[in-house]
């Protein structure tokens, strides 16, 4: 029975993927070779999101998010430029299609908690370990909203994602796009970490001939993958 169980939550914290064919294609499209067979299409870019499926996201209904694309660096040595050319079209497509879910915008989450936050960045860096945890105060701590918690965040506090002991080490190349949904009921003051529900990737979207279609494209694809983001009644 246990065993059971834990095959299941694996299953369901596994990642869904889908497929962008060229630069604005959808998941799911085919094409038929001579012979009148199904050839499936060659994915130039792969989308994945991960959730946790011991959230209910039935509770979510305003968010608040950073107005700025986070690029992440290495450690130590030389980050690999990203273009900043579609920081604000992932910004405002991700706005978008969370409006068009039902979800409201907090505008001062210094002052109204929000249900949730969202973070969205990109790899500057080969093999980025996504879902390690780290002090997540040091990169996103430049924005004001997180000022509803009291008595506030630091340095200190770290991030989980609770996929990874599923997924392990799951690294990204250079130009990934992440989105991140973070509760703010999953703040724990005991253990001083906040826990991603949700996270989005578009492998290497920044990376290559790209336009705003493309990055739209993607970000439509994450939340077509997402069917239980939708806000329901309060």
């Amino acid at each position: 029975m246990e065993r059971t169980q834990a095959r299941q939550r694996a299953r369901l914290l596994l990642p869904t993927v889908g497929f962008l064919v060229g630069l604005g294609g959808l998941a799911g499209l085919t094409a038929c070779n001579d012979d009148n067979n199904i050839v499936p299409p060659i994915a130039t870019k792969v989308i994945a999101v991960f959730k946790d499926s011991t959230f209910d996201f039935t509770t979510l209904h305003t968010f608040a998010m950073p107005d700025t694309v986070v690029h992440f660096v290495p450690v130590t040595g030389t980050p690999l430029a990203v273009t900043r050319d579609f920081d604000q079209t992932a910004l405002d497509r991700v706005r978008q299609d969370l409006v068009a879910r039902g979800y409201t915008e907090i505008t001062n989450p210094q002052v109204v908690k929000p249900d949730f936050v969202v973070l969205v960045g990109a790899t500057a860096t080969q093999n980025y370990n996504a879902f390690a945890g780290y002090s997540w105060f040091s990169v996103w701590g430049f924005y004001a909203g997180w000022g509803w918690f009291k008595p506030g965040f630091n340095t200190t506090w770290g991030i989980v994602y609770p996929w990874f002991g599923v997924t392990g080490v799951t690294a990204y190349q250079r130009g990934t796009l992440i989105v991140d949904l973070i509760p703010t009921s999953e703040v724990d003051v005991t253990t001083r970490t906040i826990r991603s529900a949700w996270t989005g990737v578009a492998e290497s979207l920044l990376d290559g001939d790209i336009n705003a279609n493309t990055i739209n494209t993607a970000i439509d694809e994450m939340f077509r993958l997402s069917p239980y983001l939708t806000a329901s009644s309060p």
